[in-house]
């Protein structure tokens, strides 16, 4: 219902564009983005359950439009074409549902074909026309809010969370905002967004940054998909060559406004880089308990996040270590504790730079837990692999 006015918008957008090309001689555009190709494995620890191989060719386009110094417009797409895996299984048309599903008050997510083993799903996660005008920009359409300090979890992340377990999506989800920026010194600036989602629920925050010590602090304020009031910290800095990191927010529902009752999580993090290039990094994350626990490692893993969800138990711990072996040869260990399941996570990755543009990765993925069941108990482990060779363009 919305992709009349939508279009009309963007229409309007590019006549806005035209007019002001003609005050100056100069256009500007650009296009890049990359092609992947991903192999992925999936097994979970189940009576009955079996490999399950899934192939991505993954192919991202970035236009970027600059008619004049103050005025710049930006368009950017993921078109793939998913094959195997979970569409073999997907009696029920749940999966191809999900790949299409847009988040934004603009659907603009489409399986442009698809049949019983595959799909090709097209979607634009930006599109954005910013101005600038000296100390002020102002930023419509959809575009990455990032308010995130830290590296797993993000309390902060208010608009557009993500999961540290997606390897392929670097770029992360997108947001349908209008953003005013405001730099106020050289240390300083405040943010306003106003944010509409698919349900047409409205998220409107405010964020002040400055630079206090050795440290970039950022105070945070604003409501959540009208259900929630939120009120948040973050900072980022360190003590020597050691970074420290943290974010914390606290959210309490809009109804329930004179009760005592809220939401709380932090997350902590801490790096460091020896002389010889080994990165140590540590981060732990108190979550208070998410409106609908998970039930199994697949469950959490294949849902869209938020900042209420981050986690499916209470206390995380997180600690990875990454060396570059060789200028060619980078390699990393991430693991996560989850005191609650009795659980953990291990994740080993490997990248080689075979050229110009042009890398091989590795990546595995494995969880074991204890989850609550209808007979007690139930001991679980999930696996994923991948091997993806991508191109830059």
């Amino acid at each position: 219902m919305f992709r009349k006015p939508f279009k009309i918008l963007l229409l309007l957008s590019l006549l806005v564009f035209d007019i002001s090309a003609q005050d100056t001689p100069v256009r500007k555009f650009f296009l890049n983005g990359y092609v992947s190709f991903m192999e992925s494995a999936m097994e979970i620890n189940m009576p009955g359950d079996e490999w399950l191989w899934e192939s991505l060719l993954h192919n991202r386009l970035n236009f970027d439009y600059y008619p004049s110094g103050k005025l710049s417009f930006s368009l950017q797409a993921r078109n793939r074409l998913i094959a195997g895996g979970l569409l073999e299984k997907d009696v029920t048309g749940a999966y191809h549902n999900t790949l299409e599903g847009d988040a934004g008050i603009a659907d603009l997510s489409w399986n442009l074909f698809s049949g019983g083993k595959y799909v090709f799903n097209s979607s634009i996660d930006r599109l954005w026309m910013k101005y600038s005008l000296d100390k002020l920009e102002i930023t419509a359409g959809r575009q990455r809010i990032n308010w995130g300090q830290t590296y797993v979890w993000n309390p902060n992340d208010w608009f557009n969370n993500y999961s540290f377990f997606d390897v392929d999506y670097i770029e992360r989800p997108g947001s349908d905002a209008l953003k005013l920026k405001y730099f106020i010194g050289a240390l300083s600036s405040a943010e306003a967004v106003v944010k509409i989602d698919s349900s047409a629920d409205i998220t409107a925050a405010a964020l002040y940054k400055t630079h206090i010590s050795q440290f970039d602090v950022q105070f945070l304020g604003g409501i959540l998909a009208e259900e929630d009031i939120a009120a948040g910290l973050g900072w980022a800095g360190g003590f020597g060559q050691i970074g420290f990191r943290g974010e914390m927010s606290y959210l309490h529902p809009v109804k329930d406004a004179g009760d005592t009752t809220g939401l709380f999580f932090i997350s902590v993090a801490l790096d460091y880089t020896f002389p010889n290039s080994l990165m140590l990094q540590a981060e732990g994350l108190y979550n208070q308990l998410p409106r609908g626990s998970s039930e199994s490692f697949i469950d959490f893993y294949s849902r869209p996040l938020s900042v209420k969800d981050l986690s499916f138990t209470e206390y995380n711990l997180f600690a990875q270590a990454s060396y570059p072996f060789t200028p060619l040869l980078n390699g990393s260990l991430a693991a996560i504790f989850f005191p609650r399941i009795h659980g953990y996570f291990l994740g080993p990755s490997m990248t080689c730079s075979l050229g110009n543009n042009l890398d091989i990765a590795l990546f595995l993925q494995y969880f074991k837990g204890n989850f609550p069941g209808l007979s007690g108990i139930e001991k679980q482990s999930f696996t994923m692999a991948f091997v993806r060779a991508k191109w830059n363009f």
